[in-house]
């Protein structure tokens, strides 16, 4: 019986000292922007002793390559092969079997997605920071920032003004990352600017709306009749406006009915109204 206790023991010490090394970071999202994904429905066998496959039992479930080692920490089916084999050979195995699968895409993910591989979408996500997946369904491809809420240094919400985290000084160089502009921020002095990401800010759409010369971007929000838009590509599209307007072919701008209903009777419906 002693033997017995002691063996029990030492395996209970196996199991979960493999455990206690997987980290806090390791449950961390790396925050790709290209990941794999698939629905992987095989059997996960690990070479043991003498090349002889060892089984842990059948994988059912859609998984990423990206979010295997909270995948693995968080599953009790994993705790003998981790044991055994270790997690990184444990996270290979299941690795090459997202690869090896029907389902197996490529994913391009947008800033501020959390992947959340689902049956039938392996590449769907969710979106965090405030941000909203559009469109919205199954298959979403941008993260963006809905009206009333707007974006400051990264975040989506409602902000009283929007300082840049470092103002610059009078004579300071203005540069941003790619696809970001400098801009005034409105309501304080006229020197200080903030990177703005022009082509997806509801404010700044295409351009700064607050320039620090000539605007040169568009406000969204400001589209008169406009009741839900965004700003994707450096480009406003409306997606419904308000009662007495319509959405024009081009989904940039909100139509008057009136206006365009006199404009046809004068014969002006093609003329551009100055």
């Amino acid at each position: 019986m002693r033997f017995a206790s002691v063996y029990r023991i030492i395996i209970s010490s196996a199991l979960l000292s493999p455990l206690l090394q997987v980290g806090a970071s390791d449950l961390l999202h790396r925050g790709l922007s290209i990941d794999v994904c698939g629905e992987v429905d095989a059997e996960l066998k690990i070479p043991g002793l003498f090349g002889l496959p060892i089984s842990f039992g059948i994988v059912k479930a859609c998984l990423c390559t990206s979010t295997l080692p909270e995948y693995v920490a968080g599953n009790i089916l994993f705790l003998r092969a981790i044991a055994l084999f270790g997690k990184n050979t444990v996270i290979a195995e299941l690795t090459n079997m997202v690869n090896e699968c029907g389902s197996r895409t490529q994913c391009h993910y947008p800033a501020h997605y959390t992947p959340l591989c689902k049956s039938g979408s392996p590449c769907f996500f969710t979106c965090q920071d405030g941000y909203s997946a559009y469109p919205t369904g199954n298959y979403p491809t941008q993260c963006v920032c809905n009206y009333p809420y707007t974006e400051c240094n990264g975040k989506c919400g409602i902000f009283k003004g929007c300082p840049s985290t470092y103002l610059a000084k009078r004579d300071a160089p203005k540069k941003c990352s790619e696809g970001f502009a400098a801009c005034k921020v409105p309501g304080y002095s006229k020197n200080s600017w903030e990177c703005v990401d022009v082509q997806n800010d509801l404010e700044s759409c295409g351009g700064c709306s607050y320039d620090l010369s000539t605007p040169s971007g568009r406000d969204c929000s400001a589209i008169p009749g406009v009741s839900d838009v965004s700003c994707i590509k450096g480009q406003c599209v409306v997606h419904k406006c308000m009662m007495g307007y319509h959405t024009d072919d081009k989904h940039s701008q909100c139509v008057d009915k009136g206006t365009e209903l006199l404009a046809a009777q004068y014969g002006l419906e093609h003329h551009r109204l100055e």
